[in-house]
């Protein structure tokens, strides 16, 4: 049986404390660790996770590319609607950059419908809050309640499930990454979610997140997506986690090779490393029969898009899916497959628990600074929201 790398062992937690001091300078929480144990063969695909895609009926009427990169994996757009366009996908996402576009955009309507129902019900889960004991924690509050509302709205409107993100302010905290999602499935449930069976809960990809994600699947079933993912080491431990979804960032690992051309892999004869490393990333996952699924963001181009058909999902704007639908489509195969994936080769080098790497560990840091400081804007505008309420 080929083997993968486990989580974290108890013998290599030892090794962790004896090699310490040979570690490079970074924060401990940017230390995504795995150790060697056997592959665990996984007989059936975790209930958990979205629907699986069949990619072997190819459909009789293909018109766009967009209807061929359908047949192969699932496409969700970074928004609720596509202007000029009949295209409804199966599952969402929120973000915190999503809620703050919709402030921006839709002003009063989204305030009105949305917001003031969100400061409401924070003040019915926290009444002690209206008397401003923790203004920061009504704050927090609050903040759920509109995610949660923007993403039991998305629920009704898709069949398969969505994905919420977790205050990335504290990805660097297993414990606090745990109680956010707990009370954020606990307003989901008040706004008649089926958490389990609906949402999956985006953590960033730091130690603590991963380790977060391993024990809310592992002993409370919440389905977990962990995001920020720049490296292997990262998709590995996320995978051993049996997360439901890894998700890997192509435009922003392309951006930090184009503007370090000196630091790209030279074993690598391509200058697309995004693509690349979310290649390897599926094969791994598919080759080892891993219960986790692939979803690429960040993709900033039709031929992108094309090269990792196959995938599980992948995240398009909207002026990418509107590209590809004004692409005549064909009966080509997808880039990506299970049955190519079982070719794959890997050394163990290509697995084995490692820092980060230079380019994951400043994505990753810059990534969660941009994430929170989109946060931080979003209970500004409820606070300003809040005292012109008071």
């Amino acid at each position: 049986m080929a083997s993968v790398f486990g989580f974290l062992s108890s013998s290599r937690k030892q090794k962790l404390r004896t090699t310490r001091a040979h570690r490079l300078r970074m924060s401990p929480s940017l230390r995504i660790v795995t150790s060697l144990t056997p592959c665990r063969s996984v007989l059936s695909k975790s209930s958990e996770a979205m629907s699986e895609i069949d990619v072997s009926r190819p459909k009789p009427n293909i018109a766009s590319k967009l209807d061929w990169l359908s047949n192969f994996s699932e496409l969700i757009p970074d928004t609720f609607t596509i202007d000029g366009l009949e295209y409804k996908p199966k599952s969402g996402t929120v973000s915190g950059q999503l809620v703050l576009r919709l402030l921006e955009q839709k002003g009063q309507q989204f305030i009105d419908e949305e917001v003031n129902r969100a400061l409401a019900a924070s003040i019915d889960r926290v009444p002690s809050m209206t008397q401003s004991i923790q203004p920061q924690a009504r704050l927090a509050a609050e903040r759920r309640s509109l995610y949660a509302t923007v993403a039991a709205n998305l629920a009704d409107k898709v069949s398969g499930k969505v994905s919420l993100e977790v205050d990335p302010r504290v990805s660097h905290d297993a414990k606090l990454v745990m109680e956010e999602v707990q009370e954020l499935a606990k307003v989901l449930h008040d706004n008649g979610v089926e958490v389990k069976s609906k949402i999956l809960f985006k953590i960033p990809g730091t130690w603590e997140g991963i380790l977060a994600a391993k024990m809310l699947t592992l002993q409370q079933e919440f389905g977990c997506q962990v995001t920020h993912i720049y490296s292997m080491a990262q998709a590995t431990a996320a995978a051993d986690a049996k997360v439901a979804v890894i998700q890997p960032y192509v435009g922003r690992i392309n951006d930090w090779y184009r503007a370090n051309p000196l630091k790209a892999p030279h074993e690598l004869d391509t200058s697309n490393y995004g693509v690349d490393l979310v290649k390897k990333i599926f094969n791994f996952v598919k080759k080892y029969d891993m219960e986790s699924k692939v979803m690429a963001a960040s993709i900033r181009n039709v031929d992108e898009a094309i090269m990792l058909a196959g995938i599980d999902y992948m995240i398009l704007a909207p002026s990418l899916i509107q590209s590809l639908a004004s692409l005549p489509g064909s009966f080509g195969p997808p880039a990506l497959s299970p049955e190519l994936a079982a070719n794959a080769y890997f050394t163990p080098q290509d697995v084995r628990g490692h820092e980060l790497g230079e380019c994951a560990e400043e994505l990753l840091e810059t990534g969660l600074k941009s994430a929170g400081a989109t946060v931080d804007k979003v209970e500004q505008f409820l606070a300003n929201t809040a005292i012109g309420n008071m």
